[in-house]
């Protein structure tokens, strides 16, 4: 047996759970944008595109149900490369991916945020706004207690409220910020 396996089959029942939970939040993500939910980020057109597909094909028009049993063998390909994340989920494609350097030893993602807010893996939905709220209310308040850290940093902190900001207005109907 290899090192680290166990005889008793845990290992692959919590990769199967996985896969089912993965599976849940995918259905949940189609789910909300079949309802009209926004959604930002590097991966939207790809992932909306899919998810699109999978609506033609179901004939799943907002307040219709479809096959929840076919709809989930539809998205399950997606799976595969689903990452969720705190601030954003990763649609991991190693090619185009701004971690994929540091990745690749690991195949799979390595979410940093400053990474991941720009990757073309991204997708952000209303899941992830209180997490990017929180984030964007601690630097603005370590921002409002600069006033002893060198300008730099000031900058710094400045530049990080203003792109939380922009990740944030784009999750919202009417394309204004909400606090």
């Amino acid at each position: 047996m290899p090192l680290g396996t166990s005889a008793s089959g845990f290992a692959a029942e919590v990769a199967a759970e996985e896969v089912v939970a993965k599976l849940d939040y995918i259905e949940d993500l189609y789910r909300d944008w079949n309802d009209g939910g926004r959604a930002g980020g590097g991966a939207v057109q790809r992932i909306d595109a899919e998810f699109d597909r999978i609506r033609r094909e179901l004939g799943d028009l907002p307040g219709v149900v479809a096959s929840p049993a076919r709809l989930r063998t539809m998205l399950r390909h997606l799976t595969k490369v689903l990452h969720p994340g705190v601030l954003n989920d990763c649609f991991y494609q190693p090619a185009v991916a701004v971690c994929a350097k540091r990745a690749k030893p690991l195949g799979r993602p390595l979410p940093m945020i400053n990474m991941c807010s720009v990757c073309p893996n991204a997708r952000r939905t209303a899941v992830h706004l209180p997490r990017l709220r929180m984030a964007r209310d601690q630097a603005q308040d370590a921002l409002d207690g600069s006033a002893e850290l060198p300008p730099l940093q000031q900058i710094a902190l400045t530049n990080h409220v203003t792109d939380f900001d922009q990740l944030i207005t784009e999750l919202h109907t009417d394309g204004t910020p909400c606090a």
